[in-house]
């Protein structure tokens, strides 16, 4: 199967395969998140690990928002102070996912032979 160039998503097929577990969050729908990339659908499933093609997972990389917090500092003086957090979080299991691995398996061990 020919690999696609990394910064170009045509289709599903030909790029690594990440493993990810999107954290319960009350901003996400329960029934899990819905994204979208070139007309490619993917369902994520929140607290349960999932295989995503990378770029999909790097999309969710760029899903920021602004949180502002009130500080008051005494007498009249008050401070608004905003940072960026990322609307989908998540945790990093495994890249380069071999195709086929079970979900509920660990991490490869590296093989001894292996140069």
């Amino acid at each position: 199967m020919a690999k696609q160039k990394p910064d170009t998503f045509i289709n599903p097929k030909g790029h690594p395969r990440d493993r990810i577990l999107v954290h319960e969050n009350p901003n996400l729908p329960s029934e899990g998140l819905f994204v979208s990339l070139n007309g490619y659908s993917f369902q994520i499933p929140l607290g349960v690990p999932i295989d995503i093609p990378r770029p999909v997972r790097l999309m969710l990389d760029t899903r920021i928002q602004t949180e502002a917090r009130t500080v008051f500092r005494g007498g009249d003086k008050i401070d608004v102070i905003s940072r960026d957090i990322p609307r989908v979080p998540y945790v990093l299991l495994m890249k380069d996912v071999p195709e086929g691995l079970p979900l509920d398996a660990e991490t490869p061990e590296p093989r001894s032979d292996a140069p």
